[in-house]
């Protein structure tokens, strides 16, 4: 402690913010909004610097592709999942709550359970695959360290310690979601970095490739495209999480910017890294995380080790805090903490059952492109909604679901057709153009086999959405900003 002089006043000391009072479903109160736009700089290259992402950005070497066109596959696709991604940024700051809840402007206080629904299976999904993905890799990297034991009992007692700090930080919440991010981003890049350096002596940049999981080089560019596209646009019902602690006057284009730059550098990273060691496996249907390591220096398994459990927390926990989120908007007299408890014991259900005992893990691939088939649609409802309301929200009668109903968003019986028809139908026609190894649809015969279920179901959406609009406008469409 520093002595003052003599006759001199005592510099104020500026008080440390304190957490949230409020960490549920309501409104986040204005004096409580201390986030910023770049906090996205450390949220998601947190969630994407870890084993759930990396490994699927094996996804187009597994295809077939060569180097170069995985890593171009990647960057294209990477870039359309982050510019639909992105424009939502500005529902949380603009409502002061999560996304699901938000999207009750558009689809109806009730229909905003759609959004429920697809952000908890989003979420079990995802967390089912950072923490198999985590859990493998400490298992086989332990094996190698210490001839540990494999199989599934060492697997499932990998993935339930990992499992359970997971739940413990998302049950906490958000203060200490983000205090776990600002260590893990750091931590993630750097062992990223290091795999890329470690192996760079055995890299062949000239890769050629191997049999086409489609029936050519292009219609496999557009299936790696594609499901690189979903890994951004997976979390276009968890953004609202962070961005309802944002300022409300803070910018839209501040919000876009940052959330975009951060997700797509922060994906490609990891994607990237991903293909990346996958051209190095002995085969594209080798296990990868135990190609992994096996390729590097026996030192490095360590921070293999290491990677797969710090990595998996914020991935994990983003799942199950949005997942938490969700269920407290559908059983909102229970607070949120106690919900995502019980979320989190059945994302232990879903994940044991996934990795243990059906062993469908190694289905990711085709389970994240038809994820595209409702998470696009229903991001191009919010997105022209957005546009058509101006930006402009009542966040208290987005909770009319709390008092019986009523308020701008009631529509009728709490529902919103125009939207309900339009996500209807661009999901409809999504997945009649899903063209991956285990699902074709029929539409794919239109374009000689190529997948367009992204640009389709959302573009669709988007217009269905907008002429209903027209010629039916929203009641949130002919308010004037500014009035509540």
């Amino acid at each position: 402690m520093s002595a003052l002089h003599e006759g001199a006043a005592p510099t104020a000391v500026p008080p440390r913010p304190s957490p949230p009072a409020v960490d549920g479903i309501e409104p986040i109160p204005e004096a409580e909004r201390t986030s910023r736009p770049a906090d996205f700089g450390w949220i998601w290259p947190s969630a994407q610097f870890s084993f759930g992402t990396v490994v699927m950005g094996a996804l187009p070497v597994m295809f077939g592709l060569g180097w170069w066109g995985a890593i171009s596959a990647i960057v294209v696709g990477v870039a359309i999942g982050t510019a639909l991604l992105a424009p939502l940024a500005r529902l949380g700051a603009r409502t002061g709550t999560n996304d699901p809840i938000a999207s009750g402007a558009h689809f109806g206080v009730r229909g905003r359970i759609i959004g429920n629904a697809i952000t908890i299976v989003t979420a079990l999904g995802f967390f089912a695959i950072a923490v198999w993905t985590g859990g493998t890799a400490i298992m086989v990297a332990g094996n190698r360290m210490a001839s540990t034991p494999t199989g599934p009992g060492a697997l499932t007692v990998a993935m339930v310690v990992t499992a359970g700090v997971v739940a413990f930080v998302a049950v906490r919440g958000h203060t200490v979601l983000v205090r776990t991010y600002k260590i893990t981003a750091v931590i993630g890049g750097i062992v990223l970095i290091g795999t890329v350096l470690v192996l760079s002596p055995q890299f062949d940049a000239g890769y050629a490739g191997g049999e086409y999981a489609l029936a050519s080089p292009l219609h496999t560019w557009f299936l790696a495209a594609t499901a690189s596209a979903t890994v951004p646009l997976s979390y276009a019902t968890f953004q609202g999480d962070y961005t309802r602690y944002m300022p409300s006057a803070t910018a839209p284009g501040k919000l876009v910017r940052y959330s975009g730059v951060a997700m797509f550098v922060s994906t490609v990273a990891a994607l990237g890294t991903g293909a990346y060691v996958s051209t190095l496996l002995s085969g594209p249907q080798a296990p990868w995380l135990q190609g992994l390591t096996e390729a590097v220096p026996g030192w490095f398994a360590v921070v293999v080790v290491v990677f797969g459990f710090a990595g998996t927390i914020p991935q994990g926990a983003v799942c199950l805090y949005a997942a938490g989120l969700s269920a407290n908007s559908m059983f909102w007299r229970a607070s949120r903490a106690v919900v995502t408890a019980a979320v989190a014991l059945l994302a232990l259900v879903v994940l044991y059952l996934g990795a243990v005992a059906y062993d469908a893990m190694e289905s990711m691939g085709a389970f994240v492109t038809l994820l595209l088939t409702v998470v696009a649609p229903w991001a191009a409802v919010l997105t022209v909604g957005y546009r058509l309301h101006r930006g402009h929200y009542r966040a208290q009668d987005l909770r009319a679901f709390t008092t019986g109903g009523g308020g701008l968003y009631w529509y009728t019986r709490g529902v919103n057709a125009r939207a309900v028809a339009a996500f209807a139908a661009g999901s409809v026609i999504g997945a009649l153009w899903v063209n991956n190894p285990l699902y074709v649809g029929p539409l794919t015969e239109l374009t000689g086999g190529v997948d367009l279920s992204l640009p389709v179901s959302f573009a669709l959406t988007a217009a269905v959405y907008g002429l209903l609009c027209l010629g039916w406008p929203e009641p949130g469409q002919l308010q004037r900003p500014g009035h509540s």
